[in-house]
This record gives C-alpha cells, structure tokens and sequence, in this order.
C-alpha cells in the first residue's frame, strides 16, 4: 500500500509541476483564463494568479522530494477543491466554453462536469497518499524516525536530487521549445 501512496505522490507532483510550467511560460493566457472564470473581482486576479503559481509550486516541490508532506497535500487538496468549485460555480451558470486553465499533464479541456470528477479523484488521491505519507522515497521519513544512517541520508538526498534534476530539465526543455516555436513563427 505505501507503494500505491508513492506512486500517487508522484502522480500529483509532476501534475502540479507540469501545470505550473505551463502556466508560467504563457502568464497572459493564464491570467486571462483566471479572469474568465469571473469568480474573483478583476483587481484580485493578478494577486491571485501569482500566489496560484507559487502554491502550485511548492505542492510540486514538496510532493517530490517528501519534504511536508502533509502540508503539500493540504496545499493540493485546497488548491484541487477550489478549482473543482469556480469549475462547478461556472458550470451551473451555463459557461461551458472556458478553458479550464489546467495545463500541463491535465491538458486545456472547456468546463465540463468530467473535470469536476477528475478533480475529485485527483483529491482522493491525495487524501490516500495523507494516509501512507513517509517511506523510503520521502525526506520527511529520515527526518522524523529519527533513523539518521548515512545509507538513508544518501538515499533521501539521492532521490530529492534525482527529482530537482527533473523538475530542471523540464523547465530547461519547455524553454528551449518556446525558443525554437518563436524563432519559426518570427
């Protein structure tokens, strides 16, 4: 079972990274998608879509590397729950043809009652991963057994490296292809 709860930390960690990228190399469309969904008033949604990206950033961060793990997936459920609610809010006004904004692994779909429900898989999810938190792919696990071996530490250190790597690569390889699409397109 702690191998499902790692399997589905990753999950949620490269979605919340992926969408954090994409969100971050294209800021104007995010912030007009923010807008469309016409839930918080205009002068907020600027504030808004930074601290977006910033919470999405560290559920990415900390989902990765198990580092407050339990804070990461507060952050994630909070984050999944409010975009399940302006989806939802949209929707029952009769606004389908908004992208939902996701980005990333989750795509860019218009609102559907289907994003709703991938949201809240997504939630239990994370609410499953709370349940199976540490283990041996998780900093928080060293930290708190108090089982400071070297062998651990080289493990915890080895596999947050393996996952800053990761999230470096694919911001380096998102930014070399925005270059290559606009020096085709200039």
């Amino acid at each position: 079972m702690e191998e499902l709860g790692l399997l589905f930390r990753l999950i949620l960690a490269f979605l919340f990274l992926s969408t954090f990228v994409s969100k971050i190399s294209d800021m104007g469309m995010h912030l007009s998608i923010v807008r469309a969904y016409q839930i918080i008033p205009y002068s907020w949604s600027k504030s808004f879509t930074y601290m977006d990206l910033v919470l999405q950033a560290a559920v990415a961060i900390s989902l990765l590397i198990g580092l407050f793990t339990t804070l990461g997936l507060s952050l994630a459920v909070l984050l999944l729950g409010a975009y399940t609610l302006a989806i939802s809010i949209n929707l029952a006004r009769g606004r389908k043809k908004i992208s939902c904004g996701c980005g990333g692994m989750a795509g860019n779909h218009f609102l559907s009652w289907k994003l709703v429900l991938r949201n809240l898989v997504f939630i239990s999810m994370a609410v499953y991963v709370g349940q199976w938190s540490g283990g041996w792919a998780s900093v928080d696990h060293y930290l708190l057994s108090g089982n400071f071996g070297i062998a651990n530490w080289v493990i915890a250190i080895f596999f947050s490296s393996v996952c800053i790597s990761l999230l470096m690569a694919i911001s380096g390889e998102i930014s070399t292809f925005q270059h290559i699409l606009r020096k085709r397109q200039g």
